[in-house]
Order: C-alpha cells, then sequence, then structure tokens
C-alpha cells in the first residue's frame, strides 16, 4: 500500500478515531482488493463479513432484475466506505450488488475484527461517536448551504472546504471523487459544474488539471459573488 493509499484509509472516519495500534492491526487483517471496470464485488444475497473502503475508483451499488434491467442506489468514490452498517445491525447478507464502474481499488476490513477492537475499547467507541456527532452537524450546515446557495457558490464553498486553513494565497486542492459524483453531492447538474469551473477559471480565480485544482487567489474566491 503507497503512502496516498495509506492517507485515504487513515483518514476515513470510521478508521481515524483508532489509535496506532489499533489502526495496524485492523490493517494487518484487511485485503487491498483491485478490480476492473464492470466488474463484481460482491452480489446481492451474499454473506456480508466485510465492510469497504474506496480508495481509488469508483463503485456502484445496484439492484438488478432477472430481466436484467439495473437501477443504482449509489455511487461510492475515492474515500467513501459502503457495506459498514451492516455491521451493527441484524442482517447478515449484502442488500445490493457492487460492481466497479471504473478501474477500483479498495480495502476490505473484516467486520469481526472491527468490532472487537471496538468492545475492546470504550473510549475508542466514545471517540467515535464524538467525532460522527461533529460530521453529523457538518452535514446538516452543508444541507443548510445546499438549500440556499446558488450554483457557483456551492462550488466555490466546496472548494473552499477542501483548502481548509489555507492563508490568503494560492493552494491547491485535489477533487477526491469524479466530478459526476461531486455535481450529484453538490446537487447540481454535471455541466452546471463544468460550466462553473469554465467561469471560475475565466475569471482567474482557479487553474483546474483534472482532479488537481489549483486556487489562484484564497482571498479573491472567498469574496461574496
Amino acid at each position: 500500500m503507497n503512502q496516498q493509499q495509506f492517507s485515504t484509509l487513515r483518514q476515513h472516519h470510521l478508521l481515524a478515531t483508532l489509535d496506532e495500534r489499533q489502526f495496524e492491526h485492523i490493517g494487518a487483517a484487511s485485503q487491498l482488493i483491485v478490480l476492473d471496470a464492470e466488474q463484481m464485488l460482491f452480489q446481492r444475497g451474499a454473506p456480508a463479513r466485510h465492510f469497504y473502503i474506496v480508495i481509488d475508483g469508483q463503485m456502484k451499488l445496484c439492484l438488478q432484475s432477472r430481466g436484467g434491467n439495473e437501477k443504482i442506489v449509489g455511487l461510492m468514490g475515492s474515500g467513501q466506505a459502503f457495506a459498514e452498517a451492516l455491521m451493527f445491525g441484524e442482517s447478515r447478507t449484502f442488500p445490493v450488488t457492487a460492481i466497479a464502474v471504473m478501474k477500483s481499488t479498495l480495502a476490505a476490513i473484516p467486520n469481526a475484527e472491527y468490532l472487537g477492537t471496538l468492545r475492546a475499547s470504550n473510549e475508542t467507541c466514545l471517540r467515535m461517536l464524538a467525532d460522527l456527532s461533529w460530521r453529523l452537524h457538518a452535514h446538516i450546515r452543508e444541507i443548510e448551504a445546499l438549500s440556499f446557495e446558488n450554483a457557483k457558490n456551492r462550488v466555490v464553498n466546496h472548494l473552499l472546504n477542501l483548502a481548509g486553513n489555507a492563508g490568503v494565497g494560492a493552494t491547491s486542492v485535489t477533487l477526491n471523487e469524479t466530478k459526476q459524483s461531486l455535481a450529484a453531492r453538490l446537487a447540481i447538474k454535471p455541466e452546471t459544474l463544468s460550466r462553473t469551473l469554465r467561469t471560475l477559471t475565466d475569471e482567474g480565480s482557479i487553474h483546474v488539471d483534472g482532479r488537481n485544482i489549483r486556487i489562484l487567489d484564497m482571498a479573491r474566491l472567498r469574496q461574496p459573488a
């Protein structure tokens, strides 16, 4: 596992609150899985013994009919986890089928090892609950922003959130998901996202190179539209 892959796992909220010993234990019990585009990871009804974190690429969670029709219920990009909720419920089988949209790398984390780590440490459970509570409030604020902000402001706010505590000069950020997935999360159309990024580029606020975005002037980007 390279440094970027390690960082993606370490930053995920299900692993970020583990101490180093716990994280190393979970890491040693986990598997790295590489899938080609359209390769199936698991099928609906299969035993759910692992949950998964996408390191890079994209996975689709879908329902398939006998006639071959498919309904996508979720798209999971880099840094996102899926099937983790099954650990805490009564269901022991996957309710959907998971298929790679493109070549993808995943970490398969065994439920038994992860739950064993939580059961062994009340302190770890409390740290995780605190972190999840903070993230829930952040998502509520994000939903409120999406309800009242126009498309441009949504994109700008997302870039500023990625930049974090960067100063007033230039800084670089990386989109951790496809532009299609980002557009869906920001509740705008993909073409609207592309048009907004072009507008910000024409204004001299950013420079786009694939998923890498150079913010040329943080102070300017923070100015109200």
